[in-house]
């Protein structure tokens, strides 16, 4: 047949089934879902926080007076002194420890690395109201720890009330996120620089100073701004450790401000949400920026990994002791103290533990209907709020990467600006969409529903970051093949993408679950009685004076979550066994 036959004959025939759901139609309603879902609730935040009144209240007036109010109020500025001070201590040191300990694991030849690298990242894992009240029952003022070094010792005791004490808390929580960061460029750079200075004498402290430690930079600075970021939003840190010195953060100051005023869901707590999430914006537009320019110097060749590792030399022992005893001393021995304050009437060191051990703390949760409740909601909660965002992540995300999609390169952004913006602004955010909208506001302002929601959005950043890489590992040609054979978009993406991406489906579902279980802050101001959570009713505990219950249900919490993973790593390991 000739070539002029060829281009003359007729196309093979479509499959010309009716599909289930059309590309275009099908992808806009994800797109919109994940915008109104990420946008919607920062909308009435301005609305309300431009208001004399609350927004159901008669007289309301466009009016700047709670942002004079705001500005004016000593206790404020103080609050936001005392955050920016705490932000940048934690962010230096949690930057500090977590560059050390990735050259450390990554390259030198410290004993037990292997071992010791994961367990830097047990404060991810960890409920962070856990890890606090773990940390107050042997560290506080009254802990057991703090006693035995000052009372039976008659050493000078730490302070971990004070703004130094809670930075060294806030950067043990986000120091592996500096971790990750910087061990992930030090795996994948090029090990060739550093053999080049040892060839010609160099030593280890020189190539760690002239070529290792440079190759952090952007990762210092990617991790240093989102750490500062995070640590500007902590709640959990000045609620339990700040009150006793009477010292507020933005955050605890914001709730205080709501639970206690006189004027219901006062204007002045929606003028401190926009502030923060002003504040959040901006330094993610610069971490972007930054990031883009810092992008230029970066090789573009394949990175080969060191010939051999740095030798510590008589510092190999040392360190990998100083790094055990980091380890012992921020997470295990604190969840021991957990445990065991869950597990007493009273932690001190006047009489032996066992002598005052009962299951009374244990026995209050059980018999209080709230607190019982409150673990069957977070397992509610986390079950099906895991399950439908890690669908609808997975959807969108394949439509940002693998689709030609008119709006696809704005999901990225949205998917990430959720876990950019401070809980406690979606928390606020989310109250004022559910009062102002009256469908489906209505049935979800009072109901575990709204919870989930707002939990639930300001999470599904976590899951969009697992889906992405494992997406770009996928060949694009499978779904081009698809479409040669007649298969429309949403049809390669369930018969082809989704099953391949099976593995960071699960991982992403088991964050999620571990993620939603622990999380409270999206929610603090839409609890209700009913629909009480974990981590609001540790809150509200804790208020009361009761750290027994708290530190029970702190362990609740860390089961739940070492289930989660015991199961997801389970599944994982099944897998890899049938395809041995």
């Amino acid at each position: 047949m000739s070539p002029h036959t060829l281009a003359a004959a007729p196309a093979a025939p479509r499959d010309r089934r009716r599909r289930h759901l059309p590309a275009s139609p099908g992808q806009y309603a994800v797109w919109a879902a994940v915008a109104v879902l990420t946008l919607a609730p920062l909308v009435p935040l301005v609305v309300t926080s431009l208001r004399s009144q609350p927004y159901y209240l008669p007289g309301g007036v466009f009016s700047i007076d709670a942002y004079r109010q705001l500005f004016a109020d000593p206790a404020f500025r103080e609050a936001a002194w005392n955050t920016v001070v705490f932000a940048l201590c934690a962010t230096a040191l949690a930057l500090l420890l977590g560059a050390a300990f990735a050259v450390l694991v990554a390259r030198t030849n410290l004993p037990g690395r292997r071992r010791l690298g994961p367990a830097l990242l047990a404060p991810l894992l960890i409920p962070p109201l856990g890890l606090i009240v773990g940390w107050e029952s042997l560290y506080g003022p009254a802990g057991y720890l703090t006693q035995l070094w000052s009372t039976n010792l008659h050493l000078p005791a730490w302070n971990l009330t004070s703004l130094p004490g809670m930075s060294i808390l806030g950067a043990v929580v986000t120091l592996p996120i500096a971790y990750l960061t910087c061990k992930a460029v030090l795996d994948g750079a090029d090990g060739t620089l550093e053999d080049a200075v040892r060839a010609c004498g160099g030593g280890t402290l020189r190539i760690l100073r002239t070529v290792t430690l440079p190759m952090l930079r952007t990762a210092l600075l990617d991790s240093g701004m989102l750490i500062f970021t995070l640590c500007l939003e902590v709640l959990g840190i000045p609620l339990f450790l700040g009150r006793p010195a009477n010292i507020q953060f933005i955050a605890s100051y914001l709730y205080d401000t709501w639970s206690s005023s006189t004027v219901p869901d006062p204007p002045i707590v929606s003028v401190g949400a926009i502030l923060l999430l002003v504040v959040a914006s901006v330094l993610l537009v610069i971490r972007g920026r930054l990031l883009r320019h810092a992008a230029r110097y970066t090789s573009g060749t394949r990175a080969t990994p060191p010939a051999r590792p740095l030798d510590l030399g008589r510092w190999r022992i040392p360190a990998a002791v100083s790094m055990t005893g980091f380890v012992a001393l921020t997470c295990v021995i604190p969840l021991l103290g957990l445990a065991l304050m869950s597990s007493v009437t009273d932690l001190t060191t006047l009489v032996a533990p066992w002598h005052l051990w009962n299951a009374a703390n244990w026995q209050d949760i059980w018999d209080d209907p709230a607190l019982h409740r409150a673990i069957t909601n977070s397992l509610l909660v986390a079950a099906i709020g895991s399950t439908a965002t890690v669908a609808l992540v997975a959807l969108a995300t394949v439509i940002a990467h693998h689709s030609g999609f008119r709006l696809r390169r704005t999901l990225p952004a949205l998917l990430v600006y959720p876990r950019a913006t401070p809980g406690i602004v979606f928390g606020v955010g989310f109250f004022w969409l559910f009062l102002i909208v009256q469908w489906p506001g209505a049935l979800l302002r009072n109901s575990l529903w709204g919870e989930l929601l707002a939990l639930s959005v300001r999470n599904m950043t976590l899951a969009y970051i697992i889906l992405a890489p494992a997406l770009s590992r996928i060949s694009p040609e499978l779904a081009k093949a698809a479409a040669g054979s007649g298969a429309s978009w949403w049809t390669t993406t369930r018969r082809i993408t989704l099953p391949l991406l099976r593995p960071a489906l699960l991982s992403a579902l088991v964050l999620m679950f571990v993620t939603l279980v622990s999380d409270y802050d999206p929610v603090v101001f839409l609890t209700k009685p009913g629909t009480e959570l974990l981590g609001t009713s540790m809150l509200q505990t804790w208020g009361k004076g009761l750290p027994g219950p708290v530190a029970a249900m702190a362990v609740v919490q860390i089961v739940l979550v070492a289930v989660a993973l015991s199961l997801g790593l389970g599944w994982t390991l099944r897998k890899k066994g049938r395809h041995a």
